[in-house]
């Protein structure tokens, strides 16, 4: 994807909120909307400000944000100027939101986890400042993929295990080895390809290198055979399928189903000294989730997002056509292959079955919230980040946890939109966490999931 500029950025999501492409895009509701139709109850439910600056990474994951905003939810809540910033990389929104807005920063974002703890424990090595952070709500489920180079395709990698020696042999043959590739170190894609690899007794660093290659590169060193392996979100996913230099082998759902995503997070002074402001901006990207999942909503959302993301000028049909694919909201289960099936599961298995089996969520899936931030997920990453020498300042976990997860907020938020009570979680654990291995994780026990996990091989 072309790097997009802040004027860039922004100029799209204009042309799309006054495209008459979309279909009645700010009047038409969500259809299984549960919320009052006023703007807010009263005088005391007016923001403190009316103006927020938001960093995100341009993917689909941010599609609620980008739907509060485009169908007028923050507006809806009294935040009528709430600036989306785009950045290139993590570090970058780490760097602007410890510098904060009125420093021309910004008040928060979009982030992976365990990045908003990181923050607030000064853990972020390019300058061990604490920048105290609330995590306010989760954005999605699924989205992400490992992604396999065309020279490795024939052999048909798939979720299962699967002895590691015969793919790197083959790959030597290629006239290079076999590496893999991730955008950026301690990202979420990160810890989904460790996991995989780990799976089959791949040790990272020991068995194979991975390595850190900023999106723009992707393609040219694919072309290089410099990797063959990758973890991508789904619209890199999607533009590196298009060149045919690689396809999507196993999506991060495969791994962990229902596993948690990125989140929003921001400065817990804003937060503090605006607190109205806070639950406007989570009520506007409540209702946007549930937009975004009602499969009316559909065609309406692939349209935003081609426009958000494409060039102008090559907006023609393939933009619509590659969303189609991958929003398809009536996704086929996970039923048993037929024998025919089987044979030929290895040969051919395109980009959209993929997509459409395991289809990014933002706010419920299977009955289980998406939304939620379940301390018990803070947890996880906190504890593979143990697991892989990522951490080892941190001694408090579940106290710093304690202090980030702000879950209490997104209570508040669900029950003012009219959220059920059936459906807002009352326990702050999802309780225990099966992954595709068989490895099993009891936020009660994170010590015996950590030594199930010696040196980084899961139990077979």
């Amino acid at each position: 994807m072309n790097q997009l500029s802040r004027r860039k950025f922004l100029t799209t999501l204009g042309v799309a909120a006054s495209s008459v492409v979309l279909s009645n895009c700010a009047s038409k509701p969500p259809a299984i909307q549960p919320f009052p139709n006023d703007l807010y109850g009263g005088a005391s439910d007016i923001p403190e400000v009316q103006s927020v600056r938001l960093g995100i990474i341009p993917s689909i994951e941010v599609a609620p944000l980008l739907v509060a905003q485009n169908q007028k939810l923050f507006a809806k809540y009294g935040m009528t100027n709430v600036e989306l910033v785009p950045f290139a990389s993590w570090q970058e929104i780490s760097d602007r939101t410890e510098l904060g807005s009125e420093n021309d920063g910004i008040d928060g974002g979009h982030f992976y986890s365990p990045l908003p703890e990181l923050l607030n424990e000064g853990l972020i090595k390019r300058y061990n400042r604490k920048t105290a952070m609330y995590t306010l709500m989760r954005l999605h489920t699924h989205g992400g993929y490992i992604v396999v180079s065309q020279r490795l395709r024939p052999f048909g990698i798939q979720v299962q295990r699967a002895p590691f020696t015969p793919f790197q042999n083959v790959a030597k043959l290629f006239g290079s080895p076999m590496n893999c590739a991730i955008a950026e170190f301690g990202s979420n894609y990160d810890l989904w390809l460790r996991y995989w690899l780990a799976s089959m007794s791949i040790i990272p660093k020991l068995n194979i290198d991975i390595l850190e290659i900023p999106f723009d590169e992707l393609i040219p060193q694919i072309k290089q055979n410099k990797a063959d392996l990758l973890c991508l979100d789904s619209w890199h996913t999607l533009k590196l399928s298009e060149t045919k230099l690689a396809y999507p082998a196993i999506a991060t759902a495969e791994i962990w189903h229902n596993h948690p995503g990125e989140v929003l997070a921001m400065r817990a002074d804003w937060v503090d000294k605006y607190p109205i402001a806070t639950q406007a901006l989570i009520q506007g990207i409540m209702e946007a989730q549930i937009w975004c999942d009602d499969p009316n909503n559909a065609k309406e959302l692939n349209t935003l997002l081609a426009l958000s993301f494409s060039n102008s000028r090559n907006l023609i049909s393939q933009p619509l056509q590659m969303f189609s694919q991958l929003f398809k909201n009536s996704p086929r289960q996970f039923k048993p292959k037929n024998k025919s099936e089987s044979k030929n599961e290895n040969k051919s298995e395109s980009k959209g079955d993929r997509f459409q089996q395991y289809p990014i969520k933002y706010w419920s899936n299977d009955g289980i919230s998406v939304s939620y931030p379940y301390k018990s997920h803070d947890l996880w990453f906190l504890t593979e980040y143990r697991r892989w020498g990522l951490l080892t300042n941190m001694k408090e976990i579940k106290e710093t946890i304690d202090a980030v997860n702000r879950e209490d907020l997104w209570k508040n938020a669900a029950k003012a939109i009219g959220v059920p009570d059936t459906n807002i979680p009352i326990a702050t654990s999802r309780g225990v966490e099966v992954f595709f291995d068989s490895a099993v994780f009891d936020p009660n026990e994170p010590d015996k999931y950590l030594a199930n996990k010696v040196n980084g091989i899961s139990p077979s």
